[in-house]
């Protein structure tokens, strides 16, 4: 069923800024659409404790068991069609980083994603802090592959939860004027990072265009959790991105086989995409799915598994016939330290991820041990090399703008408050 054709050229630089050069059997993207299909209307999709999620559904022709949702799999690709963006632009502090994301745009590359722990220059871990997440901040935008300096490259373990989603948005603010990516702790605080931004930012709305990319988790199997639900249709409802995903482990949350996981993670990302589109016509997506296969001796998932890529190139061409962009991942690794291994592992998965065509590529540096560590020196070997492989140069010159004091100052006293 998963056959591809053969690459024609491995230049990594050509497939940066065109869509890939990685083509697959769309015959096999139709037996993928139609057991999704199959998924849907027979097995259906959990929305978990949100009523109104489901009064939506039930508006657009939904049959309701519960909290799940049995839906028509054709139905949900024309809503997305009808109205999903096919690109985007996410806008930062300064209008000459704005970045496009989708329909021929640059692949946009953001660091890793929610890391607890911190491998230091000198060896030794360290819980993620205030002080390294803003130092990480700075990296990010020093380094001119990553233009987009993404959210919680490091957990903030020394700032009480409540306050996490400000503290972030105001390091990436002060430190870099590229885009970055929203919070989804809660409803509440995502419109209260949309606002803060949106001021920062200071440009009038424009359609096409909006400030943040944020990371919607479906829960594999065939489900969507109440904050999640709540998130997006409170970013769709304010215009802005939801990277809608479904990231399976194959085996344990999802079927074995690439096949399986590729039908499963399809069903679950038509649902979560549609649903931003009723909530609001127009507001920009972007489709993630992927797949790691699961180890049943070390009940960990194996990041760097070929498998994995092959999931990633079925998902771009499903994202392809969909019209939405797509999310890949980047130097993912099982390994614990910051060696050969990390460094292969990582390598082919952003290969896979450039050569297949993705739009927004997010764990791009930094990954280490299962996503549990973000490695600086690791970073910085990734952020130079995918800058050096790509042509963006290595200049790290260019300082930010300075951000407002006096909006500052009233973020922070709205944190303290």
């Amino acid at each position: 069923m998963l056959g591809l054709q053969s690459i024609s050229s491995s230049d990594l630089g050509s497939a940066l800024t065109g869509h890939g050069i990685i083509t697959v059997d769309e015959s096999a993207l139709g037996q993928i659409e139609a057991g999704a299909d199959r998924v849907l209307e027979e097995v259906g999709i959990r929305f978990e404790d949100d009523p109104e999620t489901l009064d939506l559904w039930r508006e657009h022709g939904g049959i309701i068991k519960g909290d799940r949702v049995f839906l028509e799999g054709s139905r949900l690709r024309q809503i997305i069609r009808g109205s999903a963006p096919q690109s985007f632009v996410l806008r930062g502090r300064n209008p000459d980083r704005d970045t496009g994301i989708g329909a021929g745009q640059p692949a946009a590359i953001a660091p890793i994603y929610g890391a607890p722990n911190v491998l230091l220059p000198n060896g030794r871990r360290a819980a993620g802090s205030l002080e390294i997440y803003r130092r990480l901040v700075s990296m990010a935008h020093a380094a001119p592959a990553i233009s987009n300096t993404g959210h919680m490259i490091c957990v903030l373990n020394d700032v009480a939860e409540a306050d996490r989603p400000m503290e972030m948005a105001l390091a990436h603010l002060t430190l870099s004027d590229k885009p970055f990516m929203g919070t989804i702790a809660s409803p509440e605080a995502a419109e209260q990072v949309i606002d803060a931004v949106s001021m920062a930012v200071g440009r009038e709305p424009k359609a096409g265009e909006c400030e943040l990319l944020h990371l919607i988790n479906a829960t594999p199997p065939l489900t969507y959790k109440e904050n999640p639900l709540k998130c997006l249709r409170a970013i769709a409802q304010r215009r802005q991105a939801c990277m809608v995903t479904s990231y399976m482990m194959m085996g344990a949350t999802s079927p074995v086989t690439g096949a399986g996981t590729l039908i499963q993670g399809y069903a679950e990302v038509l649902a979560g995409l549609a649903l931003a589109q009723l909530w609001s016509p127009g507001a920009p997506v972007v489709m993630g799915l992927f797949g790691i296969p699961f180890d049943m001796r070390s009940m960990l998932p194996c990041y760097g598994d070929p498998a994995s890529h092959l999931v990633q190139i079925y998902a771009v061409q499903l994202a392809r016939r969909l019209g939405v962009p797509v999310r890949g991942e980047g130097g993912v690794t099982s390994a614990k330290m910051d060696d050969g291994q990390a460094g292969s592992e990582g390598a082919r998965a952003t290969a896979a991820s450039l050569l297949s065509g993705a739009d927004f590529i997010l764990h791009g540096a930094g990954w280490l041990e299962q996503g549990r560590c973000v490695s600086i020196g690791k970073f910085k070997r990734e952020a130079k090399a995918i800058a050096e492989s790509c042509g963006f140069g290595t200049d790290q010159s260019a300082l930010p703008l300075p951000f407002d004091p006096r909006l500052e100052a009233d973020l922070r006293r709205r944190l303290r408050g």
